[in-house]
């Protein structure tokens, strides 16, 4: 019992996501700016009629720095539940928003327009 409550409190612990060179709204020049250029939304395939840059997770300038969480549902992922911390509370990232991939350099990158979750990129490893 005691190793599944440290299970759990792992699983929930927070992590801080830095996120370099996106203030400008433009990526970083390494060589992951292409992947991040070619990314789309994972729910495109609910949304046929989108096309041109709609069926992309927006730009640098909508990724936020934030913390997640994460909450094992018992299942691989998509049953996993994510969370995002915005707005002085975790808000759950719908699974339809979570993308398939991993980012190449192993972060989570969270997109937002406006107030509503567009992508998010699960960070390799998991918390």
């Amino acid at each position: 019992m005691q190793l599944r409550r440290l299970y759990a409190a792992a699983l929930a612990a927070a992590l801080l996501v830095p996120v370099d060179c996106l203030a400008r709204g433009e990526w970083p020049e390494r060589p992951y700016t292409e992947w991040f250029k070619n990314l789309q939304r994972p729910d495109n395939d609910r949304h046929p009629g989108r096309w041109g840059n709609s069926r992309y997770c927006c730009g640098a300038a909508d990724v936020v720095k934030t913390k997640f969480k994460v909450e094992s549902a018992g299942g691989p992922h998509p049953e996993d539940q994510w969370y995002a911390w915005l707005n002085e509370t975790w808000e759950r990232i719908p699974p339809e928003k979570i993308n398939p991939e991993y980012a190449p350099d192993g972060q989570a990158y969270l997109f937002l327009l406006g107030n509503s979750i567009q992508c998010f990129v699960r960070p390799k490893g998991g918390l």
